[in-house]
This record gives structure tokens, C-alpha cells and sequence, in this order.
């Protein structure tokens, strides 16, 4: 990639790889509301899940999950 030129991103694309980090880090927020507060999920919500997060973590974003316990 030339210095200066923005590489183009396609965030309808199929691959995790080609998207924004930006709307990755959107699609992992949601999908862990989803799953872990809201628990109104599929099996496919949770492939979707772990393929962003594997990607974040590729790019070198690390990702934290809080576990909670409450009364």
C-alpha cells in the first residue's frame, strides 16, 4: 500500500478481514449485549462473536470481557 493512499474497506463484506476496525469493534459490542446481558442469541450470533474478536485480536486489539457476579 502506498503512503498516503487509504487502503478501501467494505464493511458488507462476508470477511471479518475486510472491515473496519471501527465496525468491528461496533459488531462486538452488540453481539456481546446480545449474548452475555440481553441472552437473546443464536448459534450463529456466537460464530459471529468469537470471528470478530479473533479478528480485533489479529489486528492487535485486545479484547476484555467483565464477568460479574450480583445477588
Amino acid at each position: 500500500m502506498r503512503a498516503g493512499k487509504k487502503k478501501k474497506c467494505n464493511d458488507e463484506s462476508k470477511s471479518f478481514e475486510d472491515w473496519t476496525t471501527k465496525k468491528l469493534k461496533e459488531w462486538a459490542v452488540g453481539l456481546h449485549q446480545s449474548i452475555y446481558e440481553i441472552e437473546c442469541y443464536g448459534s450463529k450470533d456466537i460464530q459471529n462473536y468469537y470471528g470478530v474478536v479473533g479478528e480485533l485480536e489479529r489486528r492487535g486489539i485486545s479484547v476484555n470481557e467483565k464477568l460479574y457476579f450480583g445477588k
